[in-house]
């Protein structure tokens, strides 16, 4: 793999990073911004959402708000109201050495 592949943040940016898994559910908006075990202080200081599918960016969003989950079966987890980004330089960036070997669908990467 080379650099170009490989995700390198900007140094002001905060990223959390989630999995959307392999079964798409919903569109994928609404699979990157619901239902997080994560906590919502850290994740509020994100600049960018980035949803990671088989260790690569497919979609950047631009988190506007964070909040708890409304819906009662998945009380205490985070969701967040944002816009897409459609060109992001992030989109198509491997995240492999980020996540390793680790189950957590979660990753902050520059917090």
């Amino acid at each position: 793999m080379n650099d170009k592949e490989k995700l390198i943040p900007k140094p002001e940016d905060r990223l959390f990073c989630v999995k959307v898994g392999k079964i798409q559910r919903e569109n994928l908006y609404e699979m990157a911004r619901k239902y997080w075990k994560a906590s919502l202080m850290k994740a509020s200081k994100a600049t960018h959402v980035l949803a990671i599918k088989e260790g690569r960016v497919i979609a950047v969003y631009n988190p506007i708000e964070w909040k708890y989950t409304e819906n009662a079966r998945y009380e205490g987890r985070i969701e967040f109201v944002g816009t897409e980004i459609p060109n992001s330089e992030y989109i198509g960036k491997d995240v492999k050495v980020y996540y390793g070997f680790s189950a957590n669908p979660i990753k902050y990467i520059n917090f």
